[in-house]
């Protein structure tokens, strides 16, 4: 594909990035999102810490720590993964991904998150399952509003984290990344909206409350699957049921409490019902169709194995990280 493309005079997207101005661009752009990352993180712990130091009689000490423990820890990623990047840029051989990606690009990123969901997760339902939540909208200025839009700073930092780390923009992997971040956002403002009725008593059963405030969270961390997924080296059945069971987790809950709020409440049909049947139709038949292609490409590979021998390289992947099997057997 490589000779191909040389023949015809045209650059591919990955060989148009390695072009000096461009190179040099997207490094500062990565830089920028970086430093955003850290501005994001010590705004939102900052925030949380006030409200928890002001209202509680808890150690301070410990909040604090917390959070230098996370940004410690974000800036060991970032170190890591620059690394990786510099041993590609210098020719050092590493495995590919299953998104025609090194797996330098996206390594450690799930541990990143997952460091941060760790920390954020404790104070945030400290903060809304106590009397502090009723504090702070009585004595901080912005009130709830403020507190909300500080939970909801979470968004933007994955937004960040992703940008921080992709250097080819026109690639599978980053195209990847963000049908998965939009995924995760829409499950995050659906489940939001719910956490805001609960807040506001209008979810009068606490089985419905506590159901919500864990769905949340578990839509908080499922970026730690799919970011691990963009690190696997081979795309096997067992990452895509892990993805559809992540999102069966979500929006299976979530589908459950506005059908109750429907049925009981006599509450009006919100549109995020339909977003919750659409995300797990749609997830189940993604499920199928590329669990039937991962085992066509095996039996491909078992009884034709010279035309699978070579690595597949970006030309040869589909925007979503699908594999084109005619420029594979025709290679």
């Amino acid at each position: 594909s490589g000779s191909s493309s040389a023949a015809s005079g045209t650059m591919t997207s990955g060989e148009l990035l390695q072009s000096g101005p461009l190179l040099e661009l997207r490094s500062k752009q990565n830089l920028l999102y970086k430093a955003l990352c850290f501005v994001l993180l010590v705004l939102q712990g900052a925030v949380l810490d006030f409200y928890l130091i002001v209202f509680t009689d808890l150690y301070w000490c410990s909040w604090i720590a917390t959070d230098l423990v996370v940004v410690s820890g974000w800036a060991g990623f970032f170190l890591k993964n620059s690394r990786s990047r510099r041993e590609r840029a210098c020719g050092f051989h590493q495995k590919s991904s299953m998104f025609g990606c090194s797996l330098g690009e996206f390594s450690y990123s799930y541990l990143a998150w997952l460091i941060y969901v760790i920390a954020c997760t404790p104070k945030v339902v400290l903060i809304l399952e106590t009397n502090i939540l009723e504090l702070v909208a009585l004595k901080v200025p912005f009130g709830l509003t403020g507190l909300k839009v500080t939970v909801l700073l979470s968004g933007p930092l994955l937004f960040c984290l992703i940008n921080s780390i992709v250097v080819d923009l026109n690639g599978p992997t980053r195209h990847h990344a963000h049908s998965c971040f939009l995924s995760t956002c829409l499950d995050l403002l659906d489940g939001f909206t719910l956490l805001e009725m609960a807040l506001g008593g209008q979810l009068q059963s606490a089985y419905l409350k506590y159901t919500v405030l864990s769905v949340y969270f578990v839509a908080l961390a499922v970026p730690v699957v799919w970011l691990y997924e963009l690190t696997a080296a081979e795309l096997r059945c067992r990452w895509l049921w892990a993805r559809f069971g992540t999102g069966l987790l979500v929006n299976w809950p979530l589908l459950a409490v506005r059908f109750f709020q429907v049925m009981v409440y006599q509450q009006p049909v919100s549109v995020f019902l339909f977003k919750n049947l659409f995300f797990l139709l749609t997830g189940l038949l993604e499920l199928l169709e590329r669990c039937a292609a991962v085992r066509r490409l095996r039996r491909l590979a078992r009884t034709e194995p010279a035309q699978f021998s070579h690595c597949v390289s970006e030309n040869e992947m589909c925007p979503r990280g699908y594999v084109n099997t005619m420029a594979v057997s025709q290679s």
